[in-house]
């Protein structure tokens, strides 16, 4: 549905069919009637109808560059969404990696563990040794003396 908006332009009131929101063909209108104050203030000679065309000159070209602009922001966003991909895959890798890591040194963990009581047991076993040998060595020296 097409609105009815009163709009004023360098002074002039115009009747403009919409359908946008009024106040969006407002701030349309405000725009342009800035653009117009600013054009006839730096330049009072120019008729309207130059102007309005000088003003349409120079609003054209804040909409081209505001567009280069944008196009540009588009181009960093997708480099920027592809090196986002790039680091997610080499984290990916990375946890991977952790994961596979995390599990050889828990298999380490566990045979440090079964050599410390290997060792342990070792260690307990050849002080017995030692011991019932020194006993035996002992019981020997005994029965020495009791030949002699």
């Amino acid at each position: 549905m097409k609105n009815k908006i009163q709009v004023k332009i360098n002074g002039m009131e115009y009747t403009l069919l919409s359908t946008e929101p009024e106040d969006y063909v407002q701030k349309v209108a405000s725009m342009v009637n800035r653009k117009m104050n600013e054009v006839t203030e730096n330049c009072p000679h120019l008729s309207t109808a130059m102007a309005a065309v000088l003003s349409a000159i120079n609003l054209a070209d804040t909409c081209l560059k505001s567009d280069g602009n944008s196009e540009h922001l588009r181009t960093q966003i997708a480099d920027y969404a592809d090196e986002l991909k790039g680091v997610k895959s080499e984290l990916e890798e990375k946890k991977q990696e952790l994961s596979k890591v995390s599990a050889q040194l828990q298999k380490l963990q566990i045979e440090i563990a079964k050599k410390d009581t290997l060792i342990s047991s070792l260690r307990h076993t050849t002080v017995s040794e030692h011991v019932s040998h020194a006993s035996a060595t002992l019981d020997i020296a005994d029965n020495t003396d009791e030949i002699k």
